[in-house]
């Protein structure tokens, strides 16, 4: 592999930064979203699990894109995210009391 192609590859994958027009066109402002971007480590296989507790697929919460970042969101910035993190890493369910987006969960629930 030659350098160039090293610095093409390196280039080609890294994460477009936004600018501060684009996310206006979000709506959006650059601190919450950066701070959105760092809190994402893991926030979606977290709420895939405890969706799952509720029989919601990651397919009906795709669905509705807004209410699908709503949901990143909530998740994201949870207090008990270590606490349900660690539950999964266990293999046991978490208390879905504990969860903001548990009540959306259950109303989703194709059950």
């Amino acid at each position: 592999m030659s350098i160039i192609t090293f610095v093409k590859g390196w280039f080609g994958h890294q994460e477009r930064v936004l600018t501060d027009i684009a996310l206006s066109d979000l709506d959006l402002i650059n601190a919450p979203y950066r701070q959105q971007i760092s809190r994402t480590v893991g926030t979606r296989p977290r709420m895939d699990a405890l969706a799952a507790q509720f029989n919601v697929t990651p397919a009906l919460i795709d669905a509705d894109r807004g209410l699908a970042m709503e949901l990143g969101e909530a998740c994201s910035q949870c207090k008990f995210t270590k606490a349900c993190q660690n539950s999964l890493d266990l293999g046991v369910d978490f208390d879905a009391s504990r969860c903001p987006n548990a009540t959306i969960f259950q109303d989703m629930s194709p059950i």
